[in-house]
């Protein structure tokens, strides 16, 4: 049926569209409901979207790959150098052995290395053997910076110890405070600092002070706990000085 040369269907069907558009406008620029797919991936299976990532990316890829061998090789080359120039000092300390301008000679020429310290505290002992011990030997073998190594400031740490102790024996006024240092000092082995505190408190007992030996002894006990390695030489130093041995309460 047509009305005025129009059909009455399809102009109803015009019409509820046009009012349809109207009651859920939709711009023709939203993309709220549009989803990108790469039609590369669409229908391919776990192989071929492998070989499309490797197709697409494969300089991104190997270069990758290469930077990671490329430093692997380096760490493994360093470390192999790093072992044989290890194995170089080594054997270069060993064959300086007791002679005294070789020893001299190693430790200029590896200063800021472990063994420089000890070829330095060698002949620091040598000096000491002969009685000729000087502080400034063993400051010399403590100037040497060994780095952070334990064996290292352990070596660094003995050296000062045995420098305060030949101070000490010379009587130098700056003897106590080096001891001081080493005993007072959380970083030092507890082996070193021992013989610190008990020679304080030995130069204390010299100077007739009972009571400042009697307070280094204490404060060993307390810096280094009740169960130091040097026990049972303060035991023995107690024992031998009346003045440090604890005074027996009065009877009323």
């Amino acid at each position: 049926m047509r009305a005025g040369g129009i059909d009455s269907g399809t102009g109803l069907a015009t019409l509820l569209g046009s009012m349809a558009q109207d009651r859920n406008p939709s711009p023709k620029d939203d993309d709220r409901n549009l989803v990108v797919v790469d039609e590369d991936f669409a229908n391919a299976d776990a192989e071929d979207r492998l070989w499309l990532l490797w197709e697409r990316h494969r300089e991104r890829i190997a270069w990758t790959f290469s930077s990671v061998i490329i430093g692997l090789l380096a760490w493994f080359a360093y470390a192999a150098w790093a072992d044989a120039r290890r194995e170089e000092i080594r054997e270069a300390f060993a064959a300086a052995g007791s002679d005294e301008a070789a020893l001299r000679a190693f430790a200029g020429s590896h200063a800021g290395h472990p063994l420089a310290t000890a070829a330095l505290l060698q002949l620091a002992d040598r000096l000491q053997r002969d009685g000729k011990g000087t502080v400034a030997a063993y400051d010399a073998a403590a100037a040497n910076e060994p780095g952070a190594t334990r064996a290292g400031q352990a070596l660094r740490w003995r050296a000062r110890l045995y420098a305060g102790l030949v101070a000490l024996d010379q009587g130098a006024p700056d003897a106590a405070a080096r001891l001081t240092a080493v005993a007072e000092a959380t970083e030092a082995p507890e082996a070193l600092r021992g013989p610190a505190f008990l020679a304080l408190a030995r130069a204390s007992l010299s100077a007739k002070d009972a009571a400042g030996a009697r307070a280094w002894l204490d404060k060993m006990d307390r810096l280094l706990g009740p169960n130091h390695p040097w026990r049972e030489d303060q035991r023995r130093l107690i024992a031998s000085e009346p003045a440090l041995r604890p005074t027996a309460p009065k009877v009323p």
